[in-house]
């Protein structure tokens, strides 16, 4: 059985690519009667997995859970359906994300900029790239998307933020603590850089996003905005931003 999952090496080399996604395919097999192996990469660069074993259903119902299932065929997406995805960009009043679809041509999510303004701000007329910073909707995060308009003849597909995406954002917002999301950075290479800046005090946890892309939960009454230019002068030309619950609730919309 194949599957093709929403993690690619992005800027890093597929070596070291490899040898995170194996690491993780490890530790997520577990006990389980099956096996993992990586048998090469989509058109967009997505990693496709073989499952062999007698547990390879659930293994591989374990492994969208956890890595996300790419959508490769625009024929198999559904209206109304809810999809895994990655934030591809936020250009044009439209916030783009990446569910995998590469046939029978390439295409994103959109969700426009009235939808995240419903969805985010109670209808404040903040500006995409407003919203798209106080949230950290950036290149490389995960994002959950619920089809609303598909048209297959013209290859477009567009969305909302699915209801699990505004509960694990509405989550993170509830417990008020900051965060910082990294781009292009392994969590082993995040840990290191907390541990080279002595940040462990004022560091809760290191939550992947995906394999190349990790959320810094900061202790309670920590400035996720302090920490950057800490952790960033080891993190050298990663992309650090901060996720502020109190900024969110001042500016967007209550939680």
């Amino acid at each position: 059985m194949k599957i093709t999952i929403l993690q690619r090496p992005g800027h890093h080399t597929s070596r070291d690519f490899s040898s995170s996604l194996e690491r993780t395919l490890h530790f997520l097999k577990g006990d389980l009667g099956a096996s993992f192996k990586l048998d090469g990469f989509s058109q967009k660069g997505w990693a496709r997995i073989d499952i062999q074993g007698e547990d390879c259903e659930v293994a591989k119902q374990l492994l969208i859970r956890d890595l996300g299932q790419a959508q490769t065929d625009l024929l198999a997406v559904e209206a109304q359906g809810v999809y895994e995805g990655i934030i591809s960009s936020g250009l044009n009043d439209n916030l783009e994300v990446d569910i995998g679809i590469e046939s029978p041509t390439p295409v994103n999510v959109k969700i426009g900029l009235e939808a995240l303004r419903a969805q985010l701000t109670d209808g404040k007329p903040l500006r995409i790239n407003e919203i798209i910073r106080e949230y950290c909707l950036i290149p490389g995060s995960r994002a959950a998307v619920r089809i609303t308009r598909l048209e297959q003849g013209k290859h477009f597909v567009g969305g909302w933020l699915a209801d699990s995406q505004i509960e694990r954002l509405a989550g993170w917002i509830g417990t008020r603590l900051d965060r910082i999301q990294i781009s292009d950075s392994y969590r082993r290479e995040v840990e290191y850089a907390i541990k080279k800046a002595n940040l462990e005090r004022d560091i809760v946890s290191v939550e992947p996003i995906t394999l190349t892309a990790q959320s810094v939960v900061c202790k309670l009454g920590t400035d996720a905005v302090g920490l950057i230019p800490k952790l960033g002068s080891v993190l050298r030309e990663r992309e650090l931003n901060p996720f502020i619950p109190k900024r969110i609730i001042t500016r967007c919309r209550p939680w």
